[in-house]
């Protein structure tokens, strides 16, 4: 059950406008708001008025960021996205680092997210990116991020992604269940 700040974040979440669309898997995990819970708030980075950053309180993989939303079909994204998807385990809290912020994420040991994306990768898009799956745990201050690699390093779980949603350009989205 969502506390009302995370139905709030939620909330402006969604609202938010993006240059692309993006399919991901979302799942329930009880590893990860239980590590969040030992980040001292003082670590965090966030920004005013920017709901992006923070503690991630959606837990997903991406499976595609930069799709064409003019030129494709939201039906054919979510059955590609959910197509043969498995259990996925989330291990090795590692980090992702720029001037700004860390983001401080588990890497997944999926090849099926691999083939998702080489899937959807077919459909008109633009990514500047290597894909490396991954969930974020949060978004830290520079320097914060390695202690918490250090005392999270042993931490893993097994997932059991539930939807995938396509979040259109505009913040709006599309769902669709999964069934693994």
């Amino acid at each position: 059950m969502l506390t009302y700040a995370e139905w709030k974040l939620n909330e402006e979440k969604q609202k938010q406008v993006y240059e692309y669309g993006c399919s991901m898997a979302y799942f329930d995990s009880n590893e990860i708001p239980r590590l969040q819970k030992l980040i001292d708030n003082d670590d965090v980075y966030t920004e005013e008025g920017e709901s992006s950053y923070g503690l991630e309180s959606e837990h997903h993989v991406t499976l595609l960021y930069g799709l064409h939303h003019d030129k494709i079909n939201e039906e054919k994204i979510l059955k590609t996205s959910s197509d043969g998807l498995e259990v996925i385990t989330l291990h090795n809290p590692s980090l992702f680092k720029s001037e700004k912020y860390e983001v401080l994420k588990f890497d997944t040991d999926s090849d099926k997210l691999y083939e998702i994306n080489k899937k959807l990768s077919k459909m008109p898009h633009t990514s500047t990116f290597d894909y490396h799956p991954h969930s974020t745990i949060g978004y830290l201050k520079p320097g914060c991020g390695q202690k918490y690699v250090n005392k999270f390093k042993d931490a893993t779980e097994q997932v059991t992604p539930n939807q995938i949603v396509y979040t259109r350009p505009d913040g709006t989205r599309a769902t669709c269940a999964v069934k693994v």
